[in-house]
């Protein structure tokens, strides 16, 4: 038997892998496991102090940085949360001092220290071990929300919280045909890679939740309360914060919220948080409770029931979308996750279950090595629909079976085909493809047609009344038909006839996201309705397929699979037909791009090809300037580098960091006159 001693080092060594695995994006046991592991090693340290170690993984945090991003060192320590999941220790923590307390959402993304001087945004790195991170200053320049210049002009440092909101989360996996476990993971592999444009392309939100060790220069605080407005009135988003009194009644109401934001308003809630941030107001008790090596006195983190869970996978189906492609589905022993009974959840791709590497957006991402038999760590946020980051291989017994994609569609029969990872049914009449296809046509983020839900749609497609988009403007000739469903009155279908006129008046963005294009999404409509004056114009581009290929994958966003899914889809007969149907029923189809008549007259030869950055204070927003040299022909980037042409730079910003790097490589700098005189 163990003695006491091995038990604690073996606990050591468990959580100190399972940091490794989780800092790497490779966890293999839940959350919630990983904090009753976690848990039980700190009750036993604290039991046995005689066999403490400074180099336990209770004592230091676990990371692993990006080799090629420049590493800083904070000017403090950043230490981690001490961790509490019952009100007895919510109450044992506010027993240490007696003050207002806080309370924040505890966001669950990338933590990152922004340094301000001047007025202007200097330096973003990442908490890292605690003590150097890693420099993110190119990405963070890239988040839309958070304010690059602000009224105060001493030294400010600040701790946002990186994080990507649901929405996103899932238009970016979908877009990308990428399978990212979750938010946190995303955002984190976001801003720690090296391409400032991906991270410009995914909505990430900045938001603040402390000071780091630096005050406002200059200014004096009594409480974290004045601070956070104080950052407020500089236009930050500050993480949401409640103050409770330490009386019977403040701490009543403290437990009640606790409660509803673990049982409701998480849910509710367009970010992931898993937990909450409890600590004092008052600076001066924060300054007398001080921190240990690894955490500070004056704040714990109470931990939600986590969202996550492991259980067995015992077979796998094989799900058909609206684009063909075919989705493996994971049949599960049932497991309860925060009150809901999971039975089935995605795998995403064959690509993610199989052994081999394989290569999505250009990227070569690791297959998981998923098996029918397998332990798998199933995912519920955010009630989205459950799926499954990975199998857990040291339980093993080797009786699993390897995952075989097949090759017809258990559908229509249809032989199946990869393109990359994913497989999809070649078919042209297999259902669930069809009335996919329609479902989405007809959805709220497509045309928005009242009255056609999915359950409508698959009632009109059992009745045989629509195969594709067209048939729903033949609806009127089977009035009775559909008017004798249970249900449907005349009031109902009126609504719907309604609505579909109103759809053809939809811009040619919204009918190219509505058209089910293989890796075209709302983000690609957008640009390519800015590059097109209509449809009728894309469909006069695409007759030359060559040429049109050429010239879409030269738009922003567009790489080789989206260009060459859009080509290949204009280049088919079918797609060109039905497109031509709609305009003859009537729809619009208008773009915002210009004709070769337009830009030649805009463009000036000062600006075609030049890649502008702007920065400073001007007379107009940026957007404004940034619209006008891509009208001209030019280009607007983020950050100054060797193929940087100008330098626009406003009021305030002589000595920037892109003022600097600038003349370091001999980039022209602009006045907004001299902008203005170049353009004539």
């Amino acid at each position: 038997m163990a003695t006491t001693q091995e038990k604690i080092i073996g606990l050591r060594e468990q959580v100190r892998k399972h940091d490794e695995l989780y800092d790497q994006n490779r966890p293999i046991i839940a959350d919630g496991e990983y904090d009753a592991l976690y848990r039980e090693l700190v009750e036993m340290e604290a039991k046995y102090p005689e066999f403490m170690d400074e180099n336990s993984p209770t004592q230091r945090i676990i990371t692993k940085m990006v080799n090629e991003l420049k590493k800083v060192r904070h000017n403090s320590f950043m230490g981690s949360q001490e961790k509490a999941n019952t009100w007895e220790q919510v109450l044992k923590f506010v027993k240490r001092a007696v003050g207002n307390i806080l309370v924040q959402h505890k966001l669950d993304g990338l933590t990152v220290v922004l340094h301000y001087d001047n007025g202007g945004l200097q330096v973003g790195v990442t908490r890292g071990d605690g003590e150097i991170g890693e420099d993110v200053t190119h990405t963070v320049l890239t988040i839309k929300n958070l304010p690059k210049r602000i009224p105060f002009k001493g030294r400010l440092e600040l701790r946002m919280e990186a994080v990507i909101p649901f929405n996103e989360f899932a238009r970016i996996n979908e877009e990308e045909s990428a399978e990212y476990s979750n938010p946190r993971n995303l955002v984190s592999g976001t801003l720690r890679q090296l391409d400032p444009e991906i991270a410009r392309r995914r909505n990430v939100q900045g938001i603040i939740f402390e000071f780091q060790s630096i005050e406002a220069e200059g200014i004096e605080f009594k409480n974290d309360s004045e601070r956070l407005a104080f950052i407020k009135e500089q236009g930050f988003e500050v993480v949401d914060t409640r103050s409770f009194e330490p009386t019977e009644k403040g701490l009543s109401e403290l437990k009640a919220y606790i409660e509803e934001v673990g049982s409701n308003i998480r849910r509710t809630l367009p970010y992931l948080i898993d937990g909450l941030i409890i600590k004092f107001d008052d600076l001066g008790i924060r300054d007398d409770l001080g921190s240990t090596n690894k955490h500070p006195k004056w704040s714990i983190a109470f931990k939600f029931e986590a969202q996550e869970a492991t259980t067995k996978m015992y077979a796998v189906t094989h799900q058909v979308g609206k684009s063909g492609q075919l989705t493996p589905v994971a049949e599960l022993e049932t497991v309860n996750i925060e009150g809901v009974n999971i039975s089935r959840a995605s795998l995403h791709n064959y690509g993610n279950v199989g052994e081999d590497d394989y290569i999505v957006g250009g990227n070569i991402r690791k297959g998981k090595d998923i098996r029918i038999g397998d332990t798998v760590t199933v995912i519920r946020a955010n009630d989205v629909i459950p799926y499954i980051t990975n199998s857990i291989k040291d339980v093993r017994t080797g009786d699993e079976i390897k995952i075989i994609p097949p090759t017809t569609c258990p559908e229509c029969g249809s032989p199946t085909e990869f393109i990359g990872a994913n497989l999809y049914c070649t078919g042209v009449d297999c259902k669930p493809q069809l009335q996919g296809k329609i479902e989405h046509f007809a959805s709220r983020k497509c045309l928005n047609i009242d009255g056609l839900g999915e359950s409508t749609v698959e009632r009109l497609f059992e009745l045989g009344v629509i195969r594709n988009f067209l048939d729903l403007y033949r609806l009127n000739d089977f009035r009775l038909e559909i008017l004798a469903m249970d249900g449907y009155g005349e009031k109902k279908l009126d609504k719907v006839l309604a609505g579909l006129e109103e759809a053809k008046k939809a811009p040619l963005s919204k009918v190219l996201t509505a058209l089910s294009i293989r890796l075209i999404g709302s983000t690609q409509g957008k640009e390519l309705s800015k590059q097109f004056t209509s449809m009728t114009d894309m469909l006069n581009a695409s007759t030359d397929r060559d040429a049109f290929y050429q010239r879409i994958i030269s738009f922003e966003g567009f790489g080789d699979e989206k260009a060459k899914s859009l080509t290949d889809f204009f280049a088919n007969p079918q797609n060109r037909d039905l497109i031509q149907g709609l305009l003859d029923v009537g729809f619009t189809m208008i773009g915002e791009g210009r004709s070769e008549e337009e830009k030649q007259a805009s463009e000036k030869e000062a600006i075609v090809g030049k890649t502008f950055v702007i920065t400073g204070k001007l007379s107009k927003g940026r957007d404004e300037f940034k619209t006008m040299i891509e009208e001209m022909g030019g280009k607007v980037s983020g950050s100054v580098s060797k193929k940087t042409h100008y330098l626009l730079m406003g009021s305030g910003e002589e000595g920037s960091s892109k003022h600097k790097k600038a003349i370091e490589h001999g980039t022209t700098i602009l006045s907004e006159e001299d902008f203005l005189s170049l353009i004539g």
